[in-house]
């Protein structure tokens, strides 16, 4: 076959696989679903109402006609974002796929449709509940990274700087949670080798092939759950103590709102209410 009528035919597929698994592969959630997802990161990652880890990972692409600096990044290359939440099983419960290379993490989110519908109360969120065993209440909420702003909805760490045995404890608990998605990504690259290097093609088929993968990758997990990885507890205790290291913080202050509930789940996690419990580990390794 000629190379313009494969890629005709590689294009037309991708797009396929989204339009026809996206709905049931990954639905967006109504209210048991957001349920079930946070019971599961309890269970697993011993954070309480957290349903969903959020993340973004960065796709290397050739460079587009004209485009300037708009994908380009300080490593040298051109790139468009991924960004995603996952669930405690390291599948994808929301995608937004092609934001420049040249935003921030913070920036693509707060541009997303997804932030969009979160504040405005759209996404079926259960209402704030109890944390479990306790008389406070938060609500539901999604664990990030530093890059990412802080809200009621919307835990990220606490800053480096100034931090108390309380913060640091945390932190801990957050990266425990915020794993899950790292390893989402790594599943979604090893079994798909293409997001390993560049993806010779233009960044609007780019995009289409990275989606195509994400829902696939959520349809083989949903068939073969062995390939959920399994995270141990020493690895995370290591990982909390590097983590963030190198990220840019969202410069964008908090309100008052979004720090009391980070503070109520930082007394929660003190000893000896909120101590992770004995027995088998339920953490996946990577």
């Amino acid at each position: 076959m000629g190379f313009a009528t494969v890629r005709t035919i590689v294009k037309d597929t991708v797009i396929v696989i989204w339009d026809r698994l996206q709905a049931a592969e990954m639905p967006i959630p109504d209210h048991d679903k957001w349920t079930s997802i946070a019971d599961k990161f309890f269970a697993r990652c011993d954070f309480p109402l957290c349903i969903g880890a959020l993340d973004g990972k960065h796709v290397k692409i050739k460079a587009p006609p004209n485009s300037g600096s708009k994908y380009f990044n300080y490593k040298g290359h051109h790139a468009v974002v991924l960004m995603a939440i996952a669930d405690a099983d390291c599948k994808f419960i929301v995608i937004d796929m092609g934001a420049y290379e040249s935003n921030s993490d913070g920036g693509i989110i707060q541009d997303s449709a997804f932030y969009k519908l979160l504040n405005s109360n759209n996404l079926n969120i259960p209402e704030p509940t109890f944390i479990p065993g306790t008389n406070t209440t938060v609500p539901f909420v999604f664990v990030a990274d530093e890059a990412f702003p802080l809200s009621p909805n919307m835990m990220r760490p606490f800053p480096r700087r100034e931090l108390t045995d309380e913060k640091r404890i945390f932190n801990y608990r957050l990266s425990n949670a915020r794993r899950q998605v790292e390893c989402a990504f790594g599943i979604l690259s090893s079994m798909w080798r293409i997001l390993l290097g560049t993806i010779e093609v233009h960044d609007t088929f780019a995009c289409d092939i990275v989606k195509a993968v994400c829902v696939l990758h959520n349809m083989i997990l949903n068939k073969e759950e062995e390939r959920i990885p399994f995270i141990s507890n020493d690895e995370l205790a290591v990982e909390a103590r590097t983590r963030n290291n190198d990220l840019p913080a969202c410069n964008r202050r908090p309100g008052n709102e979004a720090m009391i509930i980070r503070d109520k789940f930082m007394s929660y996690f003190v000893p000896p209410l909120g101590k992770i419990t004995d027995g088998p580990s339920l953490h996946r390794e990577c």
